[in-house]
């Protein structure tokens, strides 16, 4: 079955903002993507007790608070377990499947048969899929202004799609991105494993303070 996300860096254009909690909650971990959609998850999200949660319309000022007041602590890929990764790039590649099957089919409602009937994709955080149509050298992607500015040919529906994914500047200003240098850095960091360590230890110690110990 074809995927959208086949390596991590095809999320380049997507991924937006990951952040860890230290554990204060079931869903320690929140990815969110550059269209507002989220992922919260567990440390075993595939355990018949995790937590693998997806949603839309990321307040992503929340996001920003829980680090700003400490409560969370911004991560790039590498410093996510490999399964957490893994298990990000399925749910993606889930909710995208039947979409990518649409655009391989040339279905109308996924592909236009001509630029003019094509939707403009306007590079806005709503753009996924928007703007694919058929054309005689192969998939291309209607942007605003002359046929020349439109992106493709592509030979392939995936590539098509990729395409049309936003990017963190589509969601939101700078304020508001992530504090990692590199967010699809694949090492982790002794820096970031410091935080996160500190952010464990607080999470307990408020843990056993509620509890009296």
């Amino acid at each position: 079955m074809s995927k959208v996300f086949e390596t991590p860096s095809d999320m380049s254009d997507y991924l937006f903002r990951i952040l860890d909690n230290g554990g204060a909650s079931a869903d320690r971990y929140t990815v969110i993507f550059s269209d507002g959609s989220h992922l919260s998850m567990s440390s075993s999200p595939t355990h018949p007790q995790g937590v693998s949660m997806s949603g839309d319309d990321m307040d992503v000022s929340v996001a920003q608070k829980w680090v700003e007041d400490g409560e969370a602590v911004d991560l790039a890929l590498g410093d996510l377990p490999e399964h957490i990764v893994s298990h990000i790039m399925y749910r993606n590649n889930e909710g995208m499947a039947d979409f990518l099957e649409a655009v391989g089919n040339k279905d109308p409602h996924a592909v236009a048969p001509s630029r003019g009937k094509a939707k403009v994709n306007e590079g806005i955080h709503d753009s996924l899929g928007k703007g694919i149509y058929d054309s005689p050298e192969g998939y291309r992607v209607r942007m605003d202004g002359d046929a020349v500015d439109d992106r493709g040919p592509f030979a392939t529906a995936r590539e098509a799609v990729l395409a049309t994914l936003p990017d963190i500047h589509a969601l939101a200003g700078d304020e508001y991105h992530t504090t990692v240098d590199d967010l699809m850095r694949l090492k982790p960091s002794e820096a970031v494993a410091e935080a996160i360590a500190a952010l464990e230890a607080k999470v307990d110690a408020q843990w056993n303070a509620s509890r009296g110990m």
